[in-house]
């Protein structure tokens, strides 16, 4: 088995629906007054070419209504991006338990909206335009139950996409909120 399958497996099954909002049962205590992660912050990169072609590529498979972009669902999507590549590791919780209403929340600590979040981790070796990129991270997602719910839902409306690279591994984590 190549090592390209075995991170694709593992894209797949890595990325899954974050929990939508604080206080369900099995979630994670909400941390308080946690900042994003230093490093990642000041090198995270809001918006990319391949950023823009996941959203390209989720507008065009949507048979709602296109998702418009938010800054702030952006923000914490390119942190949380970089923050995997810098620190080599891959979920929606970093290692300090902080989770995607939690980096939305160090942006913006009046955010009341509920959001949902996908990632995909990946190899790709040689040259592959960003639309090629875009196109495997969407079709990964969308042979998900779990991923094609939450890119389908009728009921989103925003998203932000963040994208990182560490040599030929590619992180993009998409945000999306009601």
């Amino acid at each position: 088995m190549r090592r390209s399958v075995s991170i694709a497996t593992f894209a797949v099954l890595c990325t899954f629906l974050a929990a939508c909002s604080s206080g369900r049962p099995g979630e994670p205590a909400r941390l308080q007054s946690v900042g994003l992660p230093q490093q990642a912050a000041s090198s995270a990169v809001s918006d990319t070419p391949l950023g823009r072609a996941v959203v390209r590529a989720i507008n065009e498979y949507r048979t709602a209504s296109p998702l418009t972009v938010d800054s702030t669902l952006q923000r914490a999507a390119a942190v949380h991006a970089s923050d995997m590549a810098i620190r080599n590791y891959g979920g929606h919780h970093n290692p300090e338990g902080q989770g995607p209403r939690d980096r939305v929340l160090a942006i913006d600590e009046a955010y009341e909206r509920r959001i949902g979040e996908t990632i995909w981790i990946g190899e790709i070796p040689g040259r592959q335009t960003d639309a090629q990129i875009a196109a495997k991270v969407l079709n990964t997602w969308s042979n998900s139950p779990r991923h094609r719910t939450i890119v389908e839902a009728a009921g989103n409306t925003r998203i932000g996409v963040g994208a990182a690279q560490k040599g030929d591994t590619h992180y993009v984590v998409a945000v999306f909120r009601d």
